[in-house]
């Protein structure tokens, strides 16, 4: 990245226990995010690169320093954010903000409306057992138009869909659904992924190698600060991993617990949507949708995989 080059500002999002603070200790490489349960009350979590004293934002833009041991005492009706400061190799392309859960009644409406516009991304995270649920979908409904085409959908859990049919049908029915607001849509077992820092065989399964390439190509493109393999390089990877060389072709990974022919299939450079027999994937390049509605609407069916 050139000096003048952006830093990229990475919003990771979610209704309450979806896996943001799992994805978020899976991005740095160690246990930094909290994960219990009081998790809820925590007010939004900025991370950068960096050894500086940790500090607490306040609405007016004050800064007080805090102590990380107990951020979960940390008041919420004077917090903007949490500043916190981490040397890890994701934070030297980009800053990840972890967003209290969408639905905490804890959350004022001023701290969203505050840091969101600071974001050039979004990562959302849904639990695959309950997916993209109408709550969810009418909060994405309200973030700027222009985070579309650098966000994207985490299935997460999806090692607690068994049936590698099942996990077809609800990737092929979210991409639907999600259809021009996301740049991809992808299936992951985060939990896997931590336990695989050390396997690379792991990590593939859990489905953060594929992630992992896409990521890297909207941080790429938000810094403008070379190749997408030079982003690439600075993401997270299992210490006996490969290494990869810029410009390669990237290697598609199965989900969890799915053979190679049976894989949900994964938004890459080489699926084209309307090609004949192709995966249903979201689109690569994101159009507007048309007509009066940005979203369509899931029809009422109860059956969370249909």
């Amino acid at each position: 990245m050139t000096d003048s080059a952006k830093t990229p500002r990475i919003i990771l999002l979610g209704e309450f226990s979806a896996g943001k603070s799992t994805l978020v200790n899976a991005l740095l490489e160690q246990e930094r995010s909290p994960m219990r349960a009081t998790a809820s009350h925590v007010p939004p979590i900025w991370y950068s690169h960096g050894t500086g004293a940790s500090v607490r934002v306040t609405k007016d833009g004050s800064e007080f320093e805090l102590d990380t041991d107990d951020i979960s005492a940390v008041p919420m009706d004077d917090t903007q954010y949490l500043r916190v400061f981490v040397e890890a190799p994701i934070l030297e392309r980009c800053d990840l903000i972890d967003m209290p859960g969408s639905s905490d009644p804890n959350m004022s409406p001023d701290i969203w409306d505050a840091v969101l516009p600071q974001a050039d991304g979004a990562i959302w995270c849904t639990p695959s057992t309950q997916a993209w649920r109408q709550s969810e979908a009418a909060i994405w409904e309200e973030v700027p138009e222009e985070l579309y085409k650098h966000s994207l959908l985490l299935l997460t859990r999806i090692d607690k869909v068994r049936s590698p049919e099942d996990r077809a049908r609800l990737h092929a029915r979210i991409s639907r659904e999600v259809s021009g607001q996301f740049r991809g849509v992808f299936p992951v077992a985060l939990l896997q992924a931590l336990q695989g820092r050390e396997d690379e065989a792991m990590w593939r399964q859990s489905g953060m190698a594929a992630f992992n390439d896409a990521f890297g190509e909207i941080i790429s493109e938000i810094s403008k600060g070379g190749p997408v393999g030079g982003a690439l390089s600075a993401m997270p990877r299992p210490a006996n991993a490969e290494p990869r060389i810029a410009g390669e072709a990237r290697s598609e990974s199965s989900p969890v617990g799915v053979e190679a022919s049976d894989a949900v299939a994964v938004p890459s450079a080489e699926n084209e949507p309307n090609a004949p027999g192709a995966p249903a994937v979201v689109p690569r390049r994101v159009t507007r949708l048309s007509g009066g509605s940005t979203r369509p609407r899931r029809a009422g069916s109860s059956d969370p995989l249909l």
